[in-house]
């Protein structure tokens, strides 16, 4: 049997196909009889509405895109799955478009991307979402996108996280430990979040009064392969860190490797912690304490915030003070891998 079509909703309700078209898309200016009788009909005949056919006629394409070059897997995963259950409850679909930040045709190869998918909104993911040039090629073609993360952050329309917070809560639980040679692994250079987990770090220890050892500061990438050469750099000095806090939970279990490779016994000899909370944390041995970033609520509400705006509808009016600001604080999570310092154990 053929499917319902608009023409035979029409005809049986003896009206006109564009009031039909009216009806469907709740204009205003159609009487309550002819609703009713139309309605009547749609459902009398099970008529439903073409998605396909609506993205056509209005030149869209009913998908967004996630544009993301992350080293982090565990963070894209987790983002992913928040944006795509706001997608799935507003009926729109996902592109995911993985990008080469640092390659010279990239804006280009975006533009294409976007001419040839129609999507019709772009979620964009550090640090895309402070590439200048790309975002003039957006507004230029008044592309719709969501920022997250960005250096301006809780202004205009992004979301993101307060990584000062996070780093700062992180570090003075270390303190509170009675840990004194703490290290921290630096994020990507490229990435306003490394400056702001930075700052944090220093916060914690300028709250305290105490002064910060600059050569246990080692620059990583927000990769896995970094986190084992940062380590490789703080456990061969002399005297070695009691502590390391890396950036993101990817370095973090690249510092645990490389201490269980030189036989440093976590948390007894070495306390390790990083920030993010993704799956691996729980997936290495000892489980790893870290600061719980909300990445799948992040995901979830730029996508709806680029939805709403694509639709021309308002956000449900905010609940919580990170709903108004759309930056979210994170929770600390201890596990194994942090103690206090051996020789202060009681």
């Amino acid at each position: 049997m053929s499917s319902v079509t608009i023409n035979d909703v029409a005809r049986f309700a003896g009206v006109s196909k564009k009031t039909v078209s009216r009806v469907i898309n709740n204009e205003i200016n159609v009487s309550v009889e002819t609703r009713d009788k139309v309605m009547a009909v749609i459902n009398q005949l099970g008529f439903k509405r073409n998605p396909l056919g609506m993205a056509l006629a209005k030149n869209r394409s009913l998908f967004i895109a996630l544009l993301a070059d992350n080293p982090s897997p565990g963070y894209l995963q987790k983002l992913q799955k928040g944006i795509l259950q706001c997608c799935s409850e507003e009926h729109m679909g996902l592109f995911l478009y993985d990008c080469r930040y640092r390659s010279p045709g990239l804006v280009n190869e975006i533009e294409e991307f976007i001419d040839n998918t129609l999507a019709d909104g772009l979620i964009l993911v550090p640090p895309l979402s402070d590439k200048q040039d790309l975002l003039d090629m957006l507004d230029r073609k008044k592309v719709c996108y969501i920022r997250i993360g960005p250096k301006n952050q809780g202004c205009g329309d992004s979301v993101g996280f307060n990584g000062v917070k996070a780093a700062c809560e992180m570090t003075s639980y270390l303190l509170r430990l009675r840990h004194k040679e703490i290290a921290f692994v630096l994020g990507h250079p490229d990435q306003e979040s490394s400056r702001r987990v930075e700052t944090g770090f220093r916060k914690a220890f300028a709250d305290q009064g105490l002064s910060v050892n600059e050569a246990l500061i080692v620059q990583g990438y927000y990769t896995y392969q970094s986190g084992i050469d940062a380590a490789a750099t703080l456990l061969s000095k002399v005297p070695r860190p009691t502590a390391i806090l890396a950036a993101n939970d990817e370095m973090a279990a690249g510092v645990l490797y490389e201490a269980h490779s030189r036989g440093i016994k976590v948390p007894e000899e070495l306390s390790i912690c990083g920030i993010d909370d993704i799956s691996l944390t729980t997936k290495v041995w000892p489980n790893l304490t870290t600061m719980r970033q909300p990445i799948a609520t992040i995901g979830y509400r730029a996508a709806l915030m680029l939805i709403n705006k694509l639709k021309g509808k308002p956000m449900p009016e905010a609940v919580t003070p990170e709903d108004q600001s759309n930056i979210y604080d994170c929770e600390l999570i201890v596990r194994d891998s942090t103690s206090a310092p051996t020789n202060l154990r009681t």
